[in-house]
């Protein structure tokens, strides 16, 4: 006769322990959201040292930790931090490193001295890539209107040893456009030929040409384009890039002219669907639905004649 209350005891005791069983799994799943949580937006030590425990080869991870060291005006925390990041990512990991230099180059650049900020670029030319030191280097120099520096790390460095790169042109070019120093910039592109392999030519004188737009003269910009496209007319990517800038001058005229031109070319099928797109679009845009028409006729005539051949 006792046997279904012991039943019944069991069965509670049964359901208690269930209870408490999913009341610990949801306070282990609330802290691990939580963690979770202080790891995605660290606001304390212990947060940004869990964030880099569990993230330990994340250079925003480690950036974010020197940040939070600089928010209370700890300089040596900062430093200190940005080594033992270096210390530990993951040596394959050579963009991640080079973050953290460059973290560090912008902490001695604001907080430092130049020699604290040289003597950085020197460790780290001495485990990294030259080249990559010295444009991220430059990049801050840049950002923090340092142009003097900035032009000596350029000249005595980057144009002497790393000439033959484009990149390296093309960001000292970016920057005097910035500073609005476009006679220098029309001067170097001469120097940037002459010093670049010529499969890097086309490339150059687009980006150049593409300085004048922004922050010149956009008829010299457009001029370079012609030049360059009349021996490389098949380029897909300079017409798309010449294209997009004439546009964005509001220049309906000079761009119907443009796409014109294009549709006349013989390209393969599948350039001339896209610039054929880009014309239908761009009359879309204008709401002229006359012009559509008209281009889209043209574009049925263009798919007959490929039917034909």
């Amino acid at each position: 006769t006792k046997e279904p209350a012991s039943d019944e005891k069991k069965g509670k005791s049964l359901l208690k322990r269930e209870k408490k069983r999913k009341k610990e799994e949801a306070e282990e799943a609330t802290r691990k959201l939580e963690r979770s949580a202080s790891s995605l937006n660290p606001e304390t030590e212990d947060d940004f040292e869990r964030s880099v425990a569990s993230n330990p080869d994340s250079s925003s991870a480690w950036v974010g930790y020197m940040a939070y060291w600089l928010g209370s005006s700890n300089v040596e925390k900062a430093r200190a931090t940005a080594k033992r990041a270096l210390d530990t990512i993951n040596y394959r990991l050579e963009e991640e490193k080079l973050n953290i230099w460059s973290a560090l180059f912008n902490l001695e650049n604001n907080f430092g001295t130049h020699d604290s900020l040289m003597s950085a670029c020197s460790a780290a030319v001495a485990v990294n890539d030259s080249k990559a030191v010295f444009v991220r280097l430059a990049g801050v120099l840049g950002t923090s209107q340092k142009y003097k520096e900035q032009d000596e790390i350029y000249n005595s460095v980057l144009l002497k040893k790393h000439k033959r790169s484009r990149k390296v042109w093309c960001n000292y070019a970016t920057s005097l456009a910035i500073q609005s120093r476009l006679q220098d910039i029309r001067d170097i592109l001469p120097k940037a030929l002459k010093s670049l392999p010529q499969h890097k030519h086309i490339r150059t004188i687009s980006h150049f040409a593409q300085l004048e737009y922004k922050h010149g003269d956009p008829n010299r910009g457009s001029t370079m384009y012609e030049n360059v496209l009349n021996s490389y007319p098949a380029r897909l990517d300079l017409w798309s890039v010449y294209l997009d800038k004439t546009i964005a001058l509001n220049d309906v005229e000079q761009s119907r002219l443009l796409l014109d031109r294009v549709i006349g070319l013989k390209l393969p099928a599948k350039k001339m669907r896209f610039f054929f797109k880009r014309y239908i679009d761009f009359e879309t845009a204008l709401g002229d639905e006359d012009r559509v028409t008209a281009v889209k006729e043209k574009a049925r005539q263009f798919m007959d004649s490929l039917e034909v051949e």
